[in-house]
């Protein structure tokens, strides 16, 4: 399988950023903390849990869910 056939979640040429915000879209906020991404997720009914999670588990990052205040925060490191 080619590069140009693969998924993004699977091509490593893909910057994860870059697809996260894509993925998130409005439902929630990316911010890039040092060897990982930090989440907030504004809408918990129509956030892509199984998509972001899929792309952060595909590419070794562990994830932590944690809440802050009403917020939710989906943490990632690798």
């Amino acid at each position: 399988m080619n590069a140009k056939n693969d998924p993004p979640v699977m091509n490593p040429n893909v910057d994860v950023a870059e697809s996260l915000r894509y993925i998130i879209g409005d439902t929630g906020e990316l911010q890039d903390t040092m060897g990982g991404f930090r989440i907030k997720v504004f809408h918990t009914r129509a956030f892509p849990w199984g998509e972001v999670f899929k792309a952060l588990a595909y590419r070794d990052f562990r994830v932590y869910v944690t809440r802050s205040k009403a917020d939710l925060l989906i943490e990632a490191n690798i």
